[in-house]
Parts: structure tokens; sequence; C-alpha cells
């Protein structure tokens, strides 16, 4: 995390400062205060990190005991909501494929691949699962938990407890392994021609689901039908049980790390009435262990925790699984496993635990000792739902110690050190202690931090990219010096034509210190490179994970480029703040390897999206001023309320109050108003019930409400004459429209249009061209706001004369024939910038 806030602050600086954006800021000083090139601080006090969050969550506010486990959820969601950007299933030069290794690769974290059967192809088999000693335990577990048809894997995760599933249920019981895949083939064959007809599926990634973002699978299987219910979840980190004494001994004496379903004693049927038979043999086997728990109990391994995670579990009694084909709910077994594994994986002990039955604070803390693997490696295949040919190793690098109990007690961190992997530290408030890996063994963990082990492959990469970046910038350096030098040794030039003019060593500081800041001169030579440089470019983002994942996935270059194939950046400077330079051979070498792209020879900027992005910010700017300056605490020249919904005045208050943008990436303008939410899906002419001011609506005046229309569109138009929104309906008041939008404003009408920034993205001729010619004077085709208007007015029971969207349309029209080159003129700001509902400020 700490390399890509280091590198990216591209990704995250320009953003409105909100409390989740002070959170990546307090994130990025912290970074750099301790990673930068002056470190001197023996410790850093994360303060203002500890700010945020309280802001973001006010239950971490004061100086009650709070879990560290809760808060480490509570940040890593609202910072992934914060970076979160929509990507596609697909990448860019990529197909469908299995993730290598049971990995969750940076494309496939949140990929969502259905695979259904038709509804009429069901299997007659209805054969239970083969015994144990027909098989062994880790085929009968990808026969329980795999399926002719793979689960509907969440796009979007979040880290509440109740987060997305999706469902799909297996109607095809005990079939062999090639029965399963000829049906996934056939399957996969006929959903590529049906999903190359549909739009391309998207997701949302962020620098932290690319590191802490794994997948589980809970598999229920129905015991009457056999009928198989698989559930896909993300998660970021897994909660794992500590086992007593007698479960570690029934889970050793199977000796695997799954169980299958007929080996367990409990779970054996009896005849139809379902009842169900103890094992005496297996009760006991298990008093030995109990006996020796009283006298001494050595403890438990990180991998018992982990196996009685994954164990089968018994739903029955008020457990009980509704089956749906059953139509009733039925005793069932459920099971957990890993689908993909994250690079970073948080395995949180369940140390504490709520009960009435446990002492004076209704809940008891487990103190039982839990080995961990501190100077090996803990190797995860064994719990994967497909058990992968190689090993899939994580290496510890922290961990989270809690001391105390239930009412109170004290947190204290161990951490290894990066380049130096036999050092830890001991983190205690203030007080850093460098410490050895046996005193980390003895420590008590509460929450595990595992790394996955990248493998040989991997870093060969990692050194032959940076290797290969260091050459191309020594490279460049001596290009731009042949190039100052050159230039200066010219017959005729004179010390006028510019300062790299001088030679001797000001001219080399001069040249050292534009390479450096990356100038003007470095700018221009990313944007026409030279070709004896044979030079391309990767992102910054897709090298953090290049060095420091153990797969980083595709190249993802084709995030950056604009519709029009090129870069949507508003200056060549913001153009070269993403990308890192290297070789072509390089570049192809990784493209080849893994896939993604395309190749990016030179970051040439687009022109088209330059104008897109001018006109853009010229108009959020303009619909600031104007906002500040008509929006009041009352109705203000009108008499009535129009009421907008709130979802869609949160989401303009993130676009109005942010920073202006330098990437058609980073456009997010609220688009039109959605009331239309406020009203009934089966009765479209009447409102919902028990709407609440400021969290369903707001309310603003007439002029605020005509600006909405004239810049976002939308509607319909709800007016009241109080702040209720089941009062007293009133007409609208379409002589209202602010001053500034009248034909005597000159363009800035035509400017501030969604026709002109959204639909013609700021192009005056095309917007001319589709809505009227400049020359005859006639304004632009009245079709769109004439629909628009009667669409409103329809729903308000108006009759289209009613709505000024013709007024407007035709003051655009004529508008459209002012200058061309003109600046959209914002209008004086208001001494009272305060909006009733909406504050700007």
């Amino acid at each position: 995390m700490q390399k890509y806030f280091r590198h990216c602050e591209h990704a995250f600086s320009p953003r409105a400062q909100s409390s989740r954006q002070k959170l990546l800021m307090a994130f990025a000083h912290w970074f750099e205060q301790d990673w930068g090139k002056n470190v001197s601080a023996p410790y850093h006090s994360p303060e203002d990190v500890l700010r945020a969050v309280q802001q973001l969550n006010p239950t971490f506010q004061g100086y009650a005991q709070q879990d560290s486990q809760e808060f480490l959820r509570c940040v890593l969601d609202n910072i992934h909501e914060e970076l979160r950007r929509k990507v596609p299933d697909e990448p860019y030069g990529t197909q469908a494929h299995s993730s290598e290794n049971g990995t969750a690769s940076a494309s496939e974290a949140g990929e969502t691949h259905v695979q259904k059967l038709s509804s009429g192809a069901e299997t007659p088999s209805t054969t239970d699962f083969p015994a144990s000693g027909g098989s062994s335990a880790a085929q009968q577990l990808i026969q329980f938990c795999q399926g002719p048809e793979s689960s509907t894997d969440m796009g979007e995760i979040r880290l509440s407890s109740t987060c997305s599933e999706s469902r799909s249920s297996d109607k095809v019981d005990g079939l062999s392994a090639s029965g399963q895949s000829s049906l996934h083939r056939n399957h996969s064959q006929g959903g590529a021609e049906s999903s190359s007809q549909t739009e391309p599926k998207t997701h949302f990634e962020s620098i932290i689901s690319e590191l802490f973002q794994g997948k589980i699978v809970s598999c229920v299987r129905c015991l009457e039908c056999k009928q198989i219910s698989r559930t896909s979840e993300a998660v970021y980190d897994v909660s794992v049980p500590i086992p007593n004494a007698n479960e570690t001994a029934a889970s050793a004496s199977d000796g695997s790390p799954l169980s299958s379903v007929s080996s367990s004693p409990s779970l054996q049927r009896q005849g139809s009435g379902g009842l169900r038979s103890s094992s005496w043999s297996g009760v006991l086997n298990s008093v030995g262990g109990k006996v020796k728990s009283w006298f001494y109990d050595k403890g438990v391994h990180l991998t018992d925790c982990l196996r009685r995670y994954c164990a089968p579990e018994y739903l029955g009694g008020k457990d009980q699984y509704f089956c749906e084909r059953c139509k009733r709910k039925n005793d069932c077994e459920k099971r957990m496993v890993f689908k993909e594994l994250p690079e970073v994986l948080c395995i949180h002990l369940k140390r504490f635990r709520f009960d009435n039955a446990y002492g004076w604070f209704n809940g008891a803390k487990n103190s039982r000792v839990v080995t961990f693997p501190v100077t090996s490696h803990l190797d995860m295949s064994p719990f994967m739902e497909e058990v992968p040919a190689q090993p899939i190793e994580y290496r510890l690098i922290g961990l989270i110690q809690h001391i105390g109990s239930m009412g109170g007690g004290h947190y204290i961190s161990y951490c290894q050190h990066k380049r130096k992997p036999q050092d830890w530290y001991e983190f205690d408030d203030v007080q850093v202690t460098c410490v050895t890996s046996e005193q980390v063994e003895r420590a008590e963990p509460y929450v595990l931090f595992y790394q996955r082990v990248p493998s040989k492959a991997a870093k060969r990469d990692r050194q032959t990219f940076k290797h290969d970046m260091r050459c191309i910038q020594e490279q460049v350096n001596h290009y731009l010096i042949s190039q100052s030098t050159s230039s200066s040794s010219r017959p005729g030039r004179s010390s006028e034509d510019g300062r790299a003019l001088d030679t001797g060593p000001q001219a080399l500081q001069a040249v050292a210190e534009e390479i450096r800041n990356q100038g003007p001169a470095v700018r221009n030579l990313f944007r026409f490179p030279p070709p004896e440089l044979d030079m391309a470019f990767v992102s910054k983002h897709w090298y953090v994970r290049l060095t420091t994942m153990s797969h980083p996935g595709p190249i993802d270059n084709y995030e950056y480029l604009c519709p029009h194939g090129l870069l949507g950046y508003s200056s060549a400077e913001m153009a070269a703040e993403p990308f890192v330079p290297i070789s072509r051979k390089l570049s192809q070498s990784l493209i080849g390897k893994y896939r993604g792209g395309p190749e990016i020879s030179a970051l040439d900027v687009c022109s088209r999206c330059q104008t897109h992005i001018a006109a853009y910010n010229q108009r959020k700017q303009a619909e600031f001023d104007l906002v500040s300056k008509y929006d009041t605490k009352d109705t203000g020249d009108g008499q009535g309320w129009y009421l907008v919904n709130a979802l869609w005045v949160n989401n303009w208050k993130r676009y109005v109050k942010g920073e202006p943008v330098h990437s058609v990436q980073d456009m997010c303008a609220p688009g039109p108003i959605t009331n239309e939410h406020l009203f009934d899906k089966n009765d479209p002419q009447k409102l919902r019930k028990n709407l609440r001011l400021k969290l369903d609506y707001i309310g603003v005046n007439a002029r605020v409400w005509w600006l909405f229309m004239h810049v976002h569109g939308g509607g319909p138009a709800i007016v009241r004459d109080e702040l209720e929104i089941y009062s007293k309906e009133l007409p609208v008041e379409a002589d209202l429209v602010p001053e500034e939008l009248c034909p005597q404003g000159d363009d800035f009408a035509v400017r501030a249009s969604k026709y002109l920034v959204d639909e013609c993205h700021g192009d005056l001729e095309l917007y001319r061209r589709k809505y009227g010619g400049a020359a005859s004077g006639s304004g632009p085709s009245n079709s769109a706001p004439e629909a628009e208007a009667g669409k409103n007015a329809e729903a308000r029971h108006e009759s289209p004369s009613q709505s000024p969207s013709r007024d407007l349309s035709e003051e655009v029209a004529r508008l459209a024939t002012g200058a061309e080159g003109e600046e959209l003129r914002p209008p004086e700001p208001s001494l009272d910038p305060h909006v009733e509902g909406v504050p700007v400020n």
C-alpha cells in the first residue's frame, strides 16, 4: 500500500475533500513520512488516520476499548469505496480463463461468469456421494463443492457483515469429473454466443481489493434431495474458530484437512425418518483428549483452526436450511472452502465470545495457545476448492496481539522488516523494539497477516523490469544532454534563445533538474519519442502490482485510454504522470506473458477530450457560483418548494465540490435528476409512502430548480407549498429562470447546458450541426427539450405549454450563434452561499 500511495498520487489527490479523502491523505502523509528520503523520527503516531476514521465511524470515538479487526475493516472498506474504479471483467486482450493455483489475480478479483444449465436439462441421477474409501478426501471435496454450474460472483465488494451474495443451485448430483467438465465445456460454448451480443460486464476494483480480496464458497447440501446450493462471497479477512482439544483430536485422527460427508459419524442417516445415531466410538475416542486437556494443553496449530473453519457443519433443528427443490426446510450439511486467495491473507482468530453464560460482561476470551508458522511458510493448498498442482505458500509479515481480558486490554503489534526478514519489530504505543522471531512465536495472536510468496519467475520479472527501467532512464538522460549540448553549439545562436544554451556544469545541472522534475523537455520527449530510444510505457499502478504481488495480472494500459484510443487528459503534464517508460522489447514481452495492453509507444493527448474536460470544468465552476448566488433558506422569488431526490443531491455535491478534473475517467457528473425514484413503481403518478425530508428528498427554490434542469435535465418537477412532500401541490413557475440563462446572457446558457457538455462533449461545431446552424440563426431542434418537458409535465398532470423547456431551447438556439472563442463567464457570487437542504460550503 505504501508504494501505491507514494507512486500513484495522481489516482486520489484531485478528489473532493470528503471524510474518505481525508483518510487517504492521512495514509499518504504517513507513508511519505516513514518511507520518504528524509526519514528521521524513530516512530510515527498516525493520529490523523485515527481522527479520519472517527469522523467516518463515531463508534471509534472516545477512549473505550474497540476491536482491532472492526477498525481494520472500517479502514479498508472506506479506502476501497473512495479508490474504486469500474473495470471490465475481461480486460483488453484477455479471454475468460481460470485463475492460476487459485490466486485471485487483479483482473479476476470480482470476475463474473455465470454458467447455468437450461431448465429442462436436469440430470436424472440422484446417487449419493461415494464413500470415503472410494476416493481421496480432496476428490470428494471437489465433488461436493463443484457442480456443473458455477456460482455467480459479485463484482463490487464491501466489508459489511451482510455482504452481497449470489446463489446458484446445482441440479446434478454425483456426476463424474468427466461429466462435469463436458457440461462446463458445452455450456461455455453456448454462453459465448449470447455474451457477445450483450454489453461487457464490469466490476469495481481498487488497490485494497487487489491486495486483500479473496473468495470463499459456502456449499449447502440438502440431505433429503441431495441438491447443492453454492454461494460465492468476497471477503477481506477470514474469521476462524479456535477448536477445543476433542475437536483437534477428531480432525487429527481423520488424517486429512477435510473429511468426507459419509465419514462423519454424526451425519449418517438412519431410515427415512431423518433420525441420526451418535457414534459411541467417536465419543469414547474424544474422552482421552478431554481428560488430557484438564491437566495439560499444548494448544492448537493455525492449520487446525483453518481445518475447523472448513469442516462440515450439520444444520438441523432451528438451523434447518430452506431447500428450493423440496420447498421446505430440511436438515442440511454446510462446508466452507476457499475459491480464490488474496495477496495478503488476514486471519482473524475468534478469541472473544459473547454469551450470557460467560462472566459478568456477557462474554469471555479464549486464551488458548495457538501456534503459527513464523520462520516457515503456511501452505493453503489443502483448503482450496480445487487442489492446485503447486503449493500456495504464505509467509508471516505481521500480527496483532491482544493483552488482557474481555473487559479491558491493550493491543501491540509485530511487523517484519522488509529488507531484513530475520528482524522483527514490536510496536507498543510509542515504544518500538527490535525483537527476535522466537519472541514473535510466543505471542498470543489475534489477527495474523500472511503475504503470498512469489514464484522465482515473478522475482526474475521484477529484477528485469527494474533493470530495464533504469537503462531507459539513462538513455533518456543522455539524449536530453546531447540535445542540449548540440543546440548550444549551433552557429548563430545567442544566449537569448534559452537558458539551455549555456555550456558546462550549469547546463548539465539544468538538464538534471529538468529530468528529475519531468519538465517540459521530458514531457515533450515522452509525447514524441525519437525512434532511437525505442521506448514504451506502462502504468505506475501495474508497476506497483508487479513489484509487490505474486501475480500482477494483465497490463492495465487500456484503463487510461479515452474512447478515441488516445490519452484523455487535460495536458501533456497530466498524461505523463501515471506512466513509467521501459523498452519496447520488454513491453512486448510483458504483454505476451501477462496479456492485457495495449502497447503505448507515445503519450499523445487527445485534443477532443481536452475540449471536453475544459467544458466540464468551466460548467462545474459556473454551476457552483450560480447555486451560491440564487439558493436561499426560503422559496426565494417563488411561492413553492421544488423537491429533489436526496440521493441525486449527494452525487451533485460530490461533483460540484470536487477539484477540477484532469482526466475523462475522473468526470463524475450526477446525470439527470432522478425524482422518479420518489414515485411508486406500480403507480408512477403516486408518491411513495413514508418519504422523509433530508433522508429521501430536499427542497430548493424555483431558480435553483431551473438551473438544475438546464444543466442536468431529468425530473419530474415536484412543487409543494411547504417542505413536506405530502403537502399542497403548486403549479410550476416557468418565469423564474435565472437571468444568466436568458437570451441577454450571450452564449453562457449554451456552454452551461447538458446538450453541449454531456452530449457534444464541449464541441461547439458538433452542437450547432446537431441542434441548428449558426449562419441562419435558427435555434436547435426543440424535439429533445420538448420531449423532456412533455414527460415532466405529464408526470405533474400539466400540459407541455406550462413548462419553460421550449423557452430555454429557443434561448439556446439564439445563443448558439455567439462568439465561439469566448470563455464561459460565471456570474457574480452571492454574499449568502447557504442552500436550504443543499449546502455547498
